[in-house]
């Protein structure tokens, strides 16, 4: 009797961190109802002590983790152990009693399959009403019934095999045998408890490796689309840097006007990339060292929505839907105006994304404070009383305001510097 508690201390401590994976269709859960078999052949084997034992075994198991990791304690699982062990109880010794007989080897089989079902559905049932689980599904009855009938088999075969080993000990060649069965069966129902495990950690990693590759192309894409508007800019020596300034003014005056940080970053992409579609736009038009035509700017009026189709096909890191979205719409919206009067749509006010809003003031500051062939750069001081005159009509008043506060601040910051330097 004390070897029997003994073993089912050991096999209830396996049982409670047993963890296997059930496949249904293409998606699939973890199961760890291990305790239910261990529980089972504590009932047949050494009755209610036994059973009582290994239930209390894994009660102090369970408080042990509870406790270890710091999370509340949870009455309704234990009701719910107690309820699949005195079910475990009542239906093995009614079945084995009653209407088989464990003496029988052929009623070991399915006192085993039926002990195992019934329990799986009185949890079921039970964890339905205690966590308001819904039992509707998916072919949920199906893979029941498969487990069970495999659990069933190697635990009938262990149990069959060590009830016959005391009656063929005379004879060594039948004791062998059931031994080795017995060392099958349990083999056995270790390999399909575990196989699933092996295979879900396999497909795991495989996944993994598809991810990091996806999460290299996606790198690899960004960094040629940044290659491009780069190579854009060298088409044209005035324009050379034009998109890094661009993107750091966008993100001063998103800073300025409280944004998030992943905001901030999608501003920073957006104003990156806010040219890339010039490089649709043929050389006679993009550097054209004069005044363009009216169809020359016609022409030159393509370059956001050109750039939008581009980065739409393209996949770009750290950005999900919504954020792609919004950096879309830097690209197609930067030169739309409030009055109605900019390019593509001649979006008004708010129909105008705020990205966009911003990617506008900071992109008509930079083409103004920029050499250009046909004329000089402008000075701070002119460009920014633009921007003021412009505010309602050309660009977002709010915008305006942000960024003058922002070279404000810069301006006192080299004045202070300048006469530091100056003491020194």
């Amino acid at each position: 009797m004390l070897l029997e508690f003994l073993l089912f201390a050991i096999l209830t401590y396996a049982a409670y961190n047993m963890y296997y994976y059930v496949p249904v269709g293409n998606h699939g859960n973890f199961r760890d109802d291990g305790h239910i078999l261990c529980w089972i052949a504590a009932s047949l084997i050494g009755g209610w002590p036994v059973l009582l034992f290994s239930v209390l075994i894994l009660l102090v198991l369970y408080s042990w983790e509870l406790f270890n990791h710091g999370l509340p304690y949870k009455p309704k699982n234990l009701l719910l152990f107690i309820t699949q062990a005195v079910t475990i109880y009542e239906v093995s010794h009614f079945l084995t009693e009653v209407v088989f007989s464990l003496e029988n080897p052929l009623g070991i089989f399915p006192a085993m399959f039926l002990t195992v079902c019934i329990t799986q559905m009185v949890t079921v049932a039970m964890s339905s009403w205690l966590f308001r689980v819904s039992l509707r599904v998916g072919s949920w009855k199906r893979q029941l019934l498969k487990f069970n009938l495999i659990d069933s088999l190697y635990l009938s075969l262990f149990f069959i095999c060590s009830a016959y080993i005391d009656t063929l000990q005379a004879n060594w060649q039948y004791t062998l045998l059931m031994n080795g069965t017995i060392m099958c069966a349990l083999i056995g129902l270790y390999y399909w408890r575990t196989v699933g495990i092996l295979q879900t950690q396999t497909v795991q990693k495989k996944i993994l490796e598809v991810e990091t590759l996806n999460d290299q192309i996606t790198k690899a894409n960004q960094q040629v689309l940044l290659a491009f508007a780069s190579a854009l800019e060298k088409r044209d020596p005035y324009t050379a840097g034009h998109s890094e300034r661009v993107a750091n003014y966008a993100v001063q005056i998103g800073r300025e006007l409280g944004l998030s940080e992943k905001d901030l970053d999608i501003i920073r992409l957006g104003g990156l990339l806010h040219d890339i579609g010039k490089i649709g736009i043929p050389d006679s038009v993009l550097i054209k060292p004069g005044k363009l035509t009216n169809e020359e700017y016609d022409v030159m009026k393509q370059h956001p929505v050109i750039g939008e189709e581009l980065l739409r096909g393209a996949t770009l890191d750290d950005l999900n839907a919504e954020e792609r979205e919004l950096m879309l719409e830097i690209v197609l919206s930067h030169h739309e105006r409030p009055d109605g009067r900019g390019y593509p749509h001649g979006l008004t006010e708010a129909e105008i994304p705020l990205f966009a809003r911003l990617t506008a003031v900071a992109d008509a500051f930079d083409a103004m404070t920029s050499n250009r062939a046909y004329r000089s750069a402008m000075p701070l001081e002119k460009a920014a009383g633009i921007l003021v005159e412009g505010c309602g009509t050309q660009f977002w008043p709010p915008a305006v305001e942000a960024f003058l506060r922002t070279l404000e601040r810069e301006a006192v910051f080299a004045e202070v510097a300048a006469s530091q330097e100056e003491s020194t």
